[in-house]
């Protein structure tokens, strides 16, 4: 608040620019002595789901380099079936994508997720795209490395 008096904001909760820019400036410039107010994180941060134009979210359950298990997908479409998730489709960044969830799902979507192990895969910021990765040279005639 002490920032925000600085700043001359005109109201003690900023807007829904201003109070997730200054969050993350003070996270970055003092990470020891100020606590991240995670109220202050969008939308997307705060749910870890990206929100679509229809008011839906989607949620991309991490995957490392794309492997997956049969336990995994069966996690995946339990919670499908369970939440009636309408679109399940499968990234460029080889993830799976579940679309069009409810915000007030999004809780009980990601607890089942994390019964299977799944974290999320972060598909919600706008920071280090994902890596593409081959089957590797266990599996295909140009692989040079194991990358499963």
């Amino acid at each position: 608040p002490a920032v925000m008096q600085e700043l001359e904001w005109k109201t003690s909760c900023g807007c829904a620019k201003c109070r997730p820019a200054l969050n993350y400036y003070l996270v970055c410039d003092w990470p020891d002595e100020y606590a991240d107010d995670y109220q202050s994180r969008f939308i997307n941060e705060r749910v870890h789901a990206n929100i679509q134009k229809d008011g839906t979210y989607s949620v991309v359950p991490r995957m490392w380099g794309g492997v997956t298990n049969s336990n995994e997908l069966r996690a995946i479409a339990d919670v499908v079936d369970k939440f009636e998730i309408p679109m399940v489709k499968v990234t460029g960044g080889q993830r799976i994508d579940l679309l069009g969830i409810e915000k007030e799902d999004l809780p009980a979507v990601w607890a089942d997720l994390g019964k299977a192990g799944f974290v999320s895969g972060q598909a919600y910021a706008k920071g280090l795209r994902t890596v593409k990765t081959c089957v590797g040279s266990d599996w295909c005639r140009f692989g040079t490395q194991d990358s499963t």
